[in-house]
Order: C-alpha cells, then structure tokens, then sequence
C-alpha cells in the first residue's frame, strides 16, 4: 500500500509540475524581443502571486541589463498544491540570459535568444507523512521575434526548444499580443505550451503609475493539464530601471 501511495505522488509530481520556463512579465511564457536603448547598467525587480483554489505560487524576480541588448535575470519561486489528497510544496530557481540581435526601432523588427536553466524540487505528504523531495531540471533555448504592426502594438512569436531531466527535448511556443488602450495601461494576451505538456492561455491589464518605473497588473488565465486543469488570477507588481 505504501509503494502505490508514493507511486501515485510520483505520478501527480508530473501532472502538477508547472509550465515553468522563462518570461517578460506581465506574460507567464512569453518574451519579447524589444530593446531599451536606456537599458545600460539597470536592474529591475517583478514579483506576483498565482492564486486558484487550493493552490498558491509566489514568483520573485531580478533582471540586470548590461546594455540594451544582453540581460541577465533569476526568478524564484514557491508554491503549494493542496486539491489532491497529496499536498505537494514546491521550489525553483531558474537562471536566464537573452541576447538580442536587431533592434525593433531601428530594423522594423525585433530578434534574439533566450537560454535558461530551472532546477526544481518537490515533496508530497502522503497519508499525512513527508516524502522525500524530488528534484528536476530543464534546459531550454528559444528564438525571440517582435513586430510592432501599429504604433501602440506589440506581437511576440517564441518557437524553440526544452530539454527536462529524464526526457527528451521537446518543442516549446508562445505567442503574445499587447496594445495601450489609454495612457500607461496595457491591455495583452498570450498563449503557449510544450509539445505534450500543459498549454496555457492568460491575459490580463498592466497599468504604469510611473511610465517605465512603476507598474501594476492584474490578470487571469488557464493552465491545461489533465487532471489538474485550473483557472487562476495573478497579482503583481513591477519596479523598473533601479
């Protein structure tokens, strides 16, 4: 019995692992492609909580930019999963370097790469008894692509490459829109996924109380990955060229 206890929270580690691959907030799969030409020596910092029911993540991430294009960022993360019988705690760390090859204002087009590293690890109680944790990792590399089609829209296109620990590579994608539908607020959507893995569809506002310095956002989406299908809410905050 216990043997088909710890196999089944083996199991729901799968199900239940997040789409966790690097973004440009306010996205949660998608990046851009678009460079700052102020972005010499700054830093910035996104933080935001995922909330659906039973289930809760908090995301905390600084990104350094050396020039406007290569950026470095870390995003660390916790969560709790308790709508199964296993309550499964979670932690990652994910490291993330982008390097941009064109310049959207200059070329009519943005371009470039992101490559990331995420470790994970996880623990389930089962029958009211701590397992072990379990510890993950995955690789991913992803072409970036951003055109700007009106003067207040943005549409990104990702389409690379993941590689987890005990798998093999698969293919990864997003595509996101965004436009400024009155002064400093952002209306933008997203979707994306990894081939036979959780697909996600999100959106949601960000409203700049400080253009380019301070910004709020609130979102909403849905995260597919049978059986652990779930809408959620995110709230979050951003602090930018500190």
């Amino acid at each position: 019995m216990v043997l088909a206890e710890r196999a089944l929270a083996g199991m729901l580690f799968c199900f239940l692992a997040s789409l966790a691959q690097a973004s440009d907030r306010p996205y949660l799969v998608a990046t851009d492609a678009v460079a700052d030409e102020d972005d010499y020596d700054v830093a910035g910092i996104e933080s935001w909580l995922e909330s659906s029911q039973k289930y809760q993540e908090f995301r905390f991430e600084p990104e350094y930019n050396f020039d406007p294009s290569n950026a470095v960022r870390v995003e660390l993360a916790i969560a709790r999963d308790r709508r199964f019988d296993q309550s499964v705690r979670s932690r990652g760390v994910e490291l993330e370097y982008k390097h941009l090859f064109t310049d959207l204002q200059r070329s009519g087009y943005g371009s470039g790469v992101i490559a990331g590293l995420d470790w994970d690890d996880r623990s389930a109680a089962v029958g009211g008894e701590e397992g072990g944790p379990e510890h993950t990792w995955s690789l991913d590399i992803v072409a970036l692509t951003t055109l700007r089609p009106t003067p207040d829209t943005l549409v990104h296109f990702n389409l690379g490459a993941v590689k987890e620990s005990g798998q093999g590579a698969h293919a990864r994608w997003a595509v996101a829109a965004e436009h400024e539908i009155i002064r400093r607020t952002t209306l933008f959507a997203e979707a994306g996924g990894s081939a036979g893995e959780e697909r996600l569809i999100h959106g949601g506002l960000r409203h700049w109380i400080r253009r380019e310095r301070f910004a709020v956002d609130l979102t909403v989406g849905r995260r597919y990955l049978a059986p652990a299908d779930r809408t959620f809410i995110t709230i979050g905050i951003a602090l930018q060229d500190m």
